[in-house]
């Protein structure tokens, strides 16, 4: 903090604090005295002017009455008998023996000198009051009223000074109208109750001057329209100054002698004050940043003491927001150390003032570096005049700026960092700091490459297998595809209408209840529709896939769609189709001309056999061929049978039966090769039925096959197990031996035609691959399934045949199943 001592050491505060309440008592002597004199003077001229007020408005008045008795009068002389003799008389000589006397008398009213004149009705003079001053200006404006038949009074300038004139009209009894008339002046100043007063009218639109006296002149309903005022000529002057002197002069002094005596009681009373107060001043000027125990001491006058508490006060306050802003500090400088970010501030003018930690583990500066030098140390030289362009705008404009640029770190290689910095203002509006950030987007650059060339090479996988992609909205039907959508369907469309008319006649209701459909469920949809290619109008098959999900926003739904040029699969799946049928065909054929020879070998091995029944050797070479051809034949049923499947043309004659008495019958077929190899045959068929709806014919045919493929395949002495249950609605039926067992690589295609293990040298036992491919067709047609399992080579198999249970009653078959058992000999 910089100390900013005077030049001058400052005067003491004691005597400062005794001059001043010297100067504040006498001066409030002094104010008290003068404001005193104003008051009683104001008083005064006020009193005066409220006397002199209404004096004036008394003196209004009282010319308000002489002028109504006047009027009064003046009325009563207009409709005396006397004016209208004389009016009657006309010109007439007697009426001057009763008119001058009558007229003579009205020469003055309430001691107002008057002129009077009697006229008839065109304004000629009759009599007077003997007073003489009517002008032929005055008899023309007495004309004029005449002329009007109207009474009026007027003001008018005369030789003498301002003069009333009126006119009263003498009218008829009974008709009202004017005879004759009586015109009346006097002067105005005659009016004047007092010399000081001032009479005249009143102007039309000024006011009354500050310090002017006047009172409106209460006038009779005939002269109210001449306004009088009557206002004082002269006011009376207030109390000289000088007859008040002394009284100053007394006052001055008891002023100056309470001076002195303040002055002596203050230089005291500021000592003592003065004393506690420097002790304060020195605990003040020692205390240090450490404010938590350092408090003043409660002693000294009371006054002291209670300034010494609010300071207290004030520290303890101090203490606590000193604490709160630390432990703010410590909170942020922490939040800010432990961000990733590169945290920074700045001052007003753009200079950095503070790094967070992570600035100097990311740039190697020891901590505590700061300023401009710091900041430019670390940057691109190449990028940095643009930077601090930037830079310079923020501060200019005050508002916030967001930039990207490399910064070098300790390792020496660039990094990117995206920087927002943005001002801190306080109460007042005015920027008092700047903050910034900068965030390591390196890796997101990074990233942005990765998915630009993923994207790239995606487009060009896409363009490779003539695959392209789309967006739809359902709602807005706005479309967003892919760049090579002209490749797979001949142009660009935008929307969905443009793309059902590419799509096949045939195809296009299917096509778009597909759709609609699986937009409706909120799941996947596949269709295959035949589109025409819009640049060579070659017919194309499409195979497109879409799900509902969501838009690249994360809100709307939108249609995700991809379609793959299929034409060239189609037509392989086409000609694969075709062979196949031929295959199958040539399948069927070659079992029938292969089965055409076999009856007449197997006669011709049986007349041999009768013919030479004493020859061994004939005998046993007529067993041969007989044990062959029936072999063959069973080939050959096995290639006819897997042909008709194959085609459709076998039915199966469903009814109910019991699956033990399929097994039992089976198990006989197969008991001459079982027994011809040694091996043990274990059936276990349960007491309780197996019903299943199925022809027993085939199912017979399935179980042999089954049985035969195990006791083949199975060295001599082996065993074979046979297991039937039922369970959750289904028949199992399991045929297990410990015989060479199945390769993995074999599992998946055992049920495939031709498809053989590996056979000993012995191929009598051998076939063409056809039982399983059979097994599987037949039970596929019941609607069962079959399945391998084995655990390796020479490890043995197990085959698992299932098939739907028929409702069943419980008692039903039993007995049956159990002679069944023993017929068979199980």
């Amino acid at each position: 903090m910089t100390d900013y001592a005077p030049s001058a050491a400052p005067a003491s505060l004691s005597r400062r604090f005794a001059i001043a309440a010297a100067i504040l008592a006498a001066t409030s002597v002094l104010l008290i005295a003068g404001v005193s004199f104003w008051l009683i003077d104001y008083q005064r001229a006020q009193a005066n002017a409220l006397l002199q007020q209404r004096e004036v408005a008394f003196h209004a008045s009282t010319v308000g009455h002489n002028l109504e008795s006047v009027v009064t009068r003046l009325q009563e002389v207009g409709a005396s008998p006397i004016l209208a003799t004389a009016l009657a008389d006309g010109a007439g000589a007697g009426k001057a023996t009763y008119l001058a006397p009558f007229l003579d008398g009205l020469r003055e009213m309430n001691g107002i000198p008057l002129q009077l004149l009697f006229t008839d009705v065109e304004g000629k003079k009759i009599a007077d009051n003997g007073v003489p001053g009517f002008t032929p200006a005055d008899l023309g404006w007495l004309r004029t009223s005449l002329a009007h038949g109207t009474e009026r009074a007027a003001l008018q300038a005369g030789p003498a000074g301002a003069e009333l004139i009126g006119v009263v009209l003498l009218r008829h009894a009974g008709t009202r109208t004017p005879q004759g008339a009586l015109m009346y002046k006097m002067r105005v100043a005659d009016l004047k109750p007092v010399p000081w007063a001032i009479l005249a009218a009143a102007p039309a639109q000024a006011s009354a001057g500050a310090h002017e006296i006047a009172a409106a002149v209460p006038l009779p309903p005939r002269l109210a329209q001449l306004r009088l005022v009557l206002r004082e000529d002269e006011r009376r002057l207030p109390l000289p100054l000088e007859t008040a002197g002394p009284h100053y002069l007394l006052i001055i002094l008891v002023a100056f002698f309470l001076a002195l005596v303040v002055f002596i009681l203050a230089s005291r009373l500021a000592f003592d004050l003065t004393h506690d107060l420097r002790r304060l001043e020195t605990f003040s000027a020692s205390l240090g940043d450490d404010i938590g125990s350092q408090r003043a001491p409660l002693d000294g006058s009371r006054e002291v003491v209670s300034l010494a508490r609010a300071l207290n006060r004030m520290l303890d306050r101090l203490y606590e927001q000193h604490a709160r802003l630390e432990a703010e500090r410590r909170k942020f400088l922490q939040l800010a150390n432990n961000v990733p970010q590169l945290v920074w501030i700045a001052g007003p003018d753009g200079n950095i003032v503070w790094f967070n930690d992570r600035w100097h583990e990311f740039t190697g500066s020891p901590p505590g570096s700061v300023g401009a030098d710091e900041w430019h140390r670390y940057h691109d030289p190449e990028v940095l005049p643009q930077v601090m362009r930037r830079w310079k705008e923020a501060l200019a404009s005050g508002n916030m700026a967001q930039m990207t640029f490399p910064l070098r770190g300790a390792d020496g290689r660039y990094r990117s960092f995206f920087t927002s910095v943005a001002p801190l203002r306080d109460d007042g509006g005015r920027i008092v700091q700047w903050f910034g950030t900068c965030t390591d987007v390196t890796p997101l650059e990074r990233a942005e490459r990765a998915v630009r060339y993923s994207e790239e090479r995606l487009q060009q996988g896409l363009v490779a297998a003539r695959m392209a992609v789309w967006e739809r909205d359902p709602h807005s039907g706005k479309v967003s595809f892919s760049a090579n959508l002209q490749s797979v369907f001949g142009k660009n469309w935008h929307n969905v209408a443009e793309l059902q008319k590419l799509v096949h006649p045939d195809d296009r209701q299917p096509l778009r209840d597909t759709v609609k459909q699986a937009i409706r469920a909120g799941g996947e949809y596949r269709a295959t529709p035949r589109i025409r290619r819009a640049d060579d109008g070659r017919l194309a098959w499409i195979d497109m896939r879409g799900r509902l999900g969501l838009g690249a926003d994360g809100r709307s739904t939108v249609v995700h769609v991809v379609a793959i040029d299929i034409t060239e699969r189609k037509r392989a799946e086409e000609a694969l189709q075709l062979a196949d049928q031929r295959k199958d065909e040539f399948l069927a054929m070659l079992a029938h001309e292969l089965r055409n020879p076999l009856a007449p070998i197997s006669s011709a091995a049986d007349m041999l056999r009768l013919a030479y029944a004493g020859e061994p050797r004939v005998k046993q070479i007529s067993d041969i061929i007989a044990r062959q051809v029936a072999h063959m034949r069973h080939l050959v049923n096995d290639l006819l049978d897997v042909s008709r499947v194959t085609r459709g043309l076998v039915t199966v004659a469903r009814q109910a039966l019991d699956l033990r008495r399929v097994v039992v019958e089976a198990a006989e077929q197969a008991r001459p090769l079982v027994d011809a190899r040694r091996h043990v045959l274990d059936v276990r068929l349960g007491e309780t039925p197996v019903m299943v709806d199925g022809d027993h014919t085939r199912l017979v045919q399935v179980v042999a096959n089954l049985l035969t493929n195990a006791a083949k395949y199975t060295p001599e002495g082996g065993r074979i197990e046979v297991e039937l249950e039922a369970a959750d609605g289904q028949a199992f039926l399991a045929v297990h031996d410990d015989g060479n067992g199945i390769a993995p690589d074999l599992l998946p295609v055992v049920f495939d035609l031709f498809t053989q293990g590996s056979r000993t040298l012995d191929r009598a036992q051998g076939g063409l691959g056809l039982g399983l491919a059979l097994v599987r067709k037949l039970v596929e047609l019941h609607g069962g399934q079959v399945d391998a399992a084995s655990a390796g080579p020479g490890r043995g198999s197990t085959f698992t045949v299932t098939l739907p249970l028929l409702p069943q009653d419980p008692a039903a078959g039993a007995g049956s199943a159990a002679g069944a058992r023993d017929a068979a000999g199980l």
